[in-house]
């Protein structure tokens, strides 16, 4: 058996795989200690040990963002998801996996807004920009038959 990988259902039908009542085990190191990891029959890897107060936080930590995204106050309540990773991420590796993943979610979140305003932006620029292009590039043809190129312009179409 490799090291650091799940073992799956058919490894446990080949009789290579290590069992419990709840299914295969995560053996990451490869000496049969599953470190408390769980893969389930749909194959979602879990934690099979986790405390009722790390329960809790966790289900805090995930529903934090989406009242942060109703009452309209995301920007605070990162402040909320980086203490609770911060103080509890080295008390369970779960908290640590779910911290890093709902940081991950809220940055993807941040550039998905940035992107927008950086492009409104960005237009204000480009607009007068072309637009003094498109006289340019008239003049340029119309006159001396130039090949013209648009400054700014992704060129999409080779």
């Amino acid at each position: 058996m490799k090291s650091g990988r799940p073992v799956s259902h058919q490894d446990d039908m080949q009789g290579s795989g290590i069992m419990n009542d709840a299914g295969p085990v995560w053996n990451r190191d490869g000496d049969g200690d599953s470190g408390g990891f769980i893969v389930d029959p749909s194959g979602k890897l879990r934690q099979s040990e986790v405390c009722s107060t790390i329960r809790t936080v966790l289900v805090g930590s995930h529903l934090w963002p989406i009242i942060g995204l109703v009452t309209g106050t995301l920007p605070l309540l990162w402040i909320g998801v980086i203490i609770f990773w911060g103080i509890l991420k080295d008390r369970s590796k779960l908290v640590d996996d779910q911290g890093r993943e709902l940081m991950n979610v809220m940055l993807t979140f941040v550039v998905l807004m940035v992107i927008p305003i950086i492009g409104w932006l960005a237009l204000l620029v480009w607009i007068p920009v072309q637009l003094i292009s498109g006289i340019r590039g008239a003049i340029a043809t119309g006159r001396d038959g130039e090949y013209f190129r648009y400054p700014m312009t992704f060129r999409f179409i080779g």
